[in-house]
């Protein structure tokens, strides 16, 4: 009984994101009122108590039921009663700002030519609460920057805004002038390149010498000459000390 209160508990929570309140999870439904089902395992992992929620168990509850109350198609999902489901509407007042996350990454090119409208027509997101921008954010980038939106010059810019629900604003475009956000960060300046010390030429053919030409062959003979008369020069001696006491001579 416990697993069956626990598959109808969450049967109820998605009938009342997919069908109710979207924007309370920062979901926007398609024209057809489904929604990627990745984008909904997101906000439910944002939720307390419901981060366990798998995959495996919301097709649980469509294929334990005999009339589910969602339905899949691919990689989608929606309410099967979507008879409380909002649209997009244009407010007759709007606040004056509303925030806008988007990736890092992106963050220098937005800020220099501003956000266009696609050409698939999906909306831009926004909200009316800081820390709803950056819950939306953090789906998409680990650190996202928000932008403050002035509706009021986005609007005189040419942009079309749109309230969906409490909680979120839909925008076709984000024209230069109509949002601002942190300043970017600035360059580290480029180490100086320390000019590395010329290495001495290394020979072309390693483990090798060269004869130096240029030294006179009979020097280098009486070297050798010289050099031979020290060797021998002991046994020289020898033989003279011995040929002395022979001869009785006295020694030196």
């Amino acid at each position: 009984m416990k697993h069956r209160h626990t598959v109808d508990k969450l049967s109820k929570l998605l009938v009342y994101i997919l069908g109710r309140q979207p924007d309370e999870f920062g979901l926007l439904p398609n024209d057809n009122g489904y929604v990627k089902i990745k984008d909904l395992m997101k906000s439910l992992g944002e939720e307390p108590g419901w981060r366990h929620v798998r995959l495996n168990q919301i097709r649980e509850v469509i294929y334990s039921t005999g009339s589910p109350a969602v339905e899949i198609e691919n990689n989608l999902i929606r309410a099967k009663d979507r008879t409380r489901l909002f649209l997009p509407e244009i407010p007759d007042t709007f606040p004056k700002l509303i925030y806008y996350a988007v990736r890092q990454r992106a963050y220098p090119v937005l800020l220099g030519k501003g956000l266009a409208a696609t050409a698939s027509g999906n909306r831009i997101i926004l909200t009316s609460a800081i820390a709803m921008a950056q819950r939306l954010g953090r789906r998409i980038d680990p650190s996202p920057v928000i932008l403050t939106v002035n509706s009021e010059i986005a609007r005189k810019n040419g942009a079309t805004v749109w309230r969906f629900g409490k909680h979120l604003f839909l925008s076709d475009c984000l024209p230069l002038g109509s949002f601002n956000g942190p300043p970017l960060p600035k360059k580290r300046p480029e180490a100086k390149q320390v000019e590395k010390p010329r290495s001495q030429a290394t020979s072309a053919t390693p483990g090798s010498y060269y004869l130096d030409l240029t030294i006179d062959s009979t020097h280098k003979d009486h070297s050798k000459k010289r050099s031979r008369q020290r060797k021998n020069e002991w046994k020289r001696n020898r033989t003279r000390i011995s040929r002395d006491k022979v001869n009785g001579w006295p020694d030196a």
